[in-house]
């Protein structure tokens, strides 16, 4: 508990961060499938949303560098060190994403364009997460090196960032047809049960781990608890996410503008709450992760 307490950032970071990747896959996926020009444009300007998510969490991990002189070792590990290279990962993403958002409020982008540029920007944010999983793949931690670990967080990041990307192709108003948005909210639904899963096999091999001092089953007493929280959270958010995307006119007895308009905000609402639930969901099982922190020897 105390590990987690102390990396609260972390696992701040490892929680918003990936979530906000597959938001942002998401919407690069629509805009690359669309040949309206003004869809894509429109799309584009709203993907500061899982950037901005994806941006909040690598702030927040930098707080763990302890001092800002501390990143120059981090510029000197890229290619050996999992950390250097998932900050690198990072600047590359953000730096794509942030570049293609710009460029977006342009009207004269070539559909080429986009997709090469796009393809580039998710293929650098999926090698993005991909290190963040590996991160803590350390053989002197046992409780770290297991298999579940690098699962969890793709299963996380599947089972919350589709809420992300529907929530900014809304306020783009540009909100996928009805057949892709039960698509993704299936989706966050199958890697939330999945995770489930995966978390209680996770629990079932913590009491086979133990150094001369410690149980790691005793590091995390609470976790059956949490994981039923967790997919307890899930579940609330796929059902207000699937609400969303199964809304017909409110009031549309009346002013049809009126009703689109009151339409769109309980969208808007269900969606940003389920991104909520899914989130805190997923930040419950990273601080678990953390508390589980054991070192071989000690």
């Amino acid at each position: 508990m105390e590990t987690a307490l102390t990396e609260i950032t972390l696992v701040l970071f490892t929680t918003i961060a990936p979530a906000g990747v597959v938001g942002y896959l998401i919407m690069a996926a629509s805009i690359m499938r669309s040949r309206d020009d003004a869809r894509a444009n429109a799309i584009g300007r709203y993907l500061v949303v899982p950037l901005v998510l994806a941006i909040t969490g690598l702030i927040a991990s930098a707080t763990h560098l302890g001092t800002p002189a501390n990143a120059l070792y981090v510029i000197t590990g890229i290619g050996r060190s999992p950390l250097s290279n998932e900050v690198v990962a990072a600047v590359v993403f953000l730096a794509l994403g942030g570049i293609y958002w710009i460029l977006s409020f342009r009207d004269d982008l070539r559909r080429s364009f986009r997709i090469a540029w796009l393809s580039a920007t998710v293929a650098a944010g999926l090698a993005f997460v991909g290190y963040i999983a590996a991160a803590y793949s350390v053989p002197s931690v046992p409780t770290w090196n297991l298999p579940t670990a690098p699962l969890t967080l793709w299963l996380n990041a599947l089972s919350s960032g589709p809420f992300v990307g529907l929530f900014g192709l809304l306020l783009a108003r540009q909100e996928p047809s009805k057949s892709v948005a039960v698509a993704l909210a299936a989706l966050a639904a199958l890697a939330a049960a999945g995770n489930g899963v995966v978390l209680v096999t996770q629990w079932q091999e913590l009491p086979g781990i133990v150094t001369t001092t410690t149980r790691a089953v005793d590091l995390v007493p609470a976790m059956p608890l949490v994981i039923g929280a967790y997919v307890a959270f899930e579940a609330v958010a796929v059902a207000l996410g699937g609400a969303g995307t199964l809304l017909h006119g409110i009031g549309a007895s009346d002013d049809p503008f009126a009703a689109a308009q009151r339409t769109r905000a309980v969208r808007l609402a269900l969606t940003a709450t389920s991104a909520v639930l899914a989130l805190a969901a997923c930040f419950a099982v990273r601080f678990t992760f953390y508390a589980l922190h054991m070192t071989l020897g000690i």
